[in-house]
């Protein structure tokens, strides 16, 4: 029997524990809103969605491609890996900016009426790969920067 050596990068690689390697990505736009439809979102608000919204894709391991907010919804679009599923991606998407809006911002809390930030509600769209930048052009271009929320609520 012949006994096989590896060099030390090969054998150290084979201790790591395996990931399969991802040639896919489906890409989807969520749109959700505030809970009625009420107009209560302005830059700072916006401001703190996408910055909540980028740390838990990161903590999450989720492709954050494009957030786009209005004063009463939110527009995000978003790449998955197979094994993801959007409704928990969304879950956790809503979820987390709901807790940390409301607790960053007591203002909301008496705008919306109660506890609640988002409407249970939302829309999944899927985008083909070679749409995905034409998406991310219309969004930016359909809601302007948040100085333009400010002024219109």
């Amino acid at each position: 029997m012949t006994a096989t050596f590896l060099t030390p990068e090969v054998e150290k690689s084979l201790l790591v524990r395996w990931e399969p390697v991802y040639r896919s990505q489906l890409h989807y736009l969520v749109t959700w809103g505030t809970r009625g439809r009420r107009s209560v979102l302005r830059g700072r608000h916006v401001d703190a969605i996408e910055a909540q919204l980028q740390a838990i894709c990161a903590a999450r391991g989720i492709s954050l491609l494009e957030v786009a907010a209005a004063s009463d919804h939110v527009h995000v679009l978003l790449a998955l890996k197979p094994t993801q599923s959007i409704a928990t991606v969304v879950r956790q998407l809503k979820g987390g900016t709901s807790i940390s809006l409301l607790g960053q911002f007591p203002e909301l809390r008496v705008w919306l009426r109660g506890n609640l930030m988002w409407d249970e509600r939302y829309a999944v769209e899927t985008v083909s790969g070679p749409r995905v930048d034409r998406l991310r052009t219309r969004l930016r271009a359909l809601h302007g920067a948040p100085e333009e929320l400010a002024a219109a609520g």
